[in-house]
Order: C-alpha cells, then structure tokens, then sequence
C-alpha cells in the first residue's frame, strides 16, 4: 500500500520547465524505480542548501515525492505546508497530504488539508482536486448533499484537466440519483447542493468590499489575512476585469455597516459597502 500511494503521487505530480532540473531528475529518477539514487540527489541539495534559499520548499518536496515510505512523505509535505505556507509549493503539498490520509483512511486528515486549500488559497492551480478528495471523503462519509457539491465545483474548476473533470463527472452520474432521493423524501430541492448555482431572485444585500485589484497574488494575499482575522471572503472577476475582493451579504445595511467599521481596523485599504443582487 505504502508503495503504491508514493507511486501514485509520482504520477499525479506535473513536471514544470521552472522546476529545478536536479530535481526533476530525482523525480525521473523515482519514477523509473531508482529511488534510492534519487533519495541521493534529494538528500545533496538539502545539505548544500539553507532553509532560508529561496528554493528550499522545492526541495522538500521532491523530498516528499521520492521518500519511500508514506510517514516520511508525510513529515516533508506538511513541513512544506506550515514554514514555507507563502511559497508556490504549499498548496501542492497539501494536496499530497490529503491523498496520502485518503489512501491510509485517514478522512479527516482529508478535509483539514483539503478545506486549507479551498479556504486559503483561492487562486491554487490544484483547487479542483482539493475539491475532488474532499468531496470523496464526504461521500464515503454518507453525506451526499456535500460530497456532490465538492463534485461539481471540481468538475467546474478542472480546466483542461480532462481526466479530473471525467473522474467527479462519475461521481455526479450518481450524485443526481442520490440527491433526487433525498429531495422526495425530505420535500426539498436538491440544486444547491448538486453544486448548481441556486435561481437569482433579485433580492438586495449588503457586502464589504476590501479590495479591487488586477494581480491574483494580491487577492490571494487579501483572501489569506481576511481568513487569518476569522473573515470568510469571496473572490471574483468583475465585468471591469478586477479581482474583487468582498466579505458578507446582509439583508439590513446597518448589519454591513457594522462590518465595515470592523474591518477598517484590520486593512490598510479603504473598504466600503456596495449593494449586490441575489
């Protein structure tokens, strides 16, 4: 079991041209069976590197990738996670934490990895698969009404991911005759939770917005502090082109005021309340 889940990650992890080259051998090198000179490749760069290099993430987690049992894969992946959260490698580390506690049966090790992707890095490259295990772990739990709504968001996110997209496509085969049996038998519509945007019907709400910008880093770095300060916010791409960053829908404008008096104390930017139709 334990080789087969390194050997899935090997094969789950995309090779990039911005990849240091050593270490896209060690992967090549693990791919083909020669872990143990793959290890070795791995092991010199973490000696000749600092834990301040601008590289070392990467580092670690190759380490992850060519570790050969589960526990070491594990104890890289989650050290990339927690000191290097900031890099381009965290959230793919994540991930791997997530699939390696789905493979040990380990479901909440699923969602506590996979919700930080969903909730803290809203513009990951691995989203859709952060989607695709939770909503697994959901299902195996017994809780359709959620594990098809992860379903649909990953199918929704997969892009060109064409085999993702096909494998939560599967699972949504089902999900429509799951949902629709529990909607006859508790009388209530079941579109939310498929993952299929509920019917706009107009009503007004009140939201803070806290940030307009064009860069996804910075939105991802205003997603991140709202979350940091208990804040859930939302992100999307306005008719303008701008990433705008908002937080709440309320029905009283005063209940928006109060927000927004909060959350001049924790930004630098001059948030303000904006009405939007649902």
């Amino acid at each position: 079991m334990k080789r087969w889940v390194l050997t899935a990650l090997l094969g789950a992890t995309p090779l990039s041209a911005q990849q240091d080259s050593l270490l896209l051998e060690a992967v090549r090198l693990a791919t083909e069976g020669q872990s143990d000179s793959a290890r070795a490749v791995v092991q010199a760069k973490l000696r000749a590197a600092s834990p301040s290099d601008s590289g070392y993430a990467e580092i670690l987690f190759t380490a992850g990738l060519v570790s050969d049992t589960a526990a070491i894969a594990a104890r890289f992946f989650r050290q990339v996670s927690i000191e290097y959260s900031e890099s381009t490698w965290a959230d793919r580390a994540l991930l791997r934490l997530a699939q390696l506690a789905y493979a040990q049966g380990d479901l909440d090790g699923v969602r506590r990895s996979a919700e930080r992707i969903l909730l803290d890095y809203p513009f990951s490259p691995v989203r859709a698969q952060a989607a695709f295990w939770a909503g697994r772990t959901e299902l195996d739990r017994g809780n359709p009404r959620e594990g098809c709504r992860l379903m649909a968001q990953a199918n929704e996110e997969a892009g060109e991911n064409v085999e993702l997209a096909n494998r939560a496509a599967f699972y949504l085969q089902r999900c429509s005759v799951v949902l629709s049996a529990l909607a006859d038998s508790t009388g209530t519509a079941g579109t939310e939770a498929s993952g299929q945007a509920p019917t706009r019907t107009g009503t007004r709400v009140f939201a803070v917005q806290v940030a307009a910008v064009s860069d996804p880093g910075a939105a991802d770095r205003v997603m991140r502090a709202l979350s940091a300060a208990g804040h859930e916010a939302r992100v999307f791409r306005d008719e303008d082109g701008l990433l705008k960053v908002r937080v709440g829908a309320f029905r009283r404008r005063r209940d928006a005021e109060a927000l927004l008096r909060e959350l001049r104390e924790l930004v630098p930017a001059d948030p303000f309340i904006v009405e939007e139709r649902r």
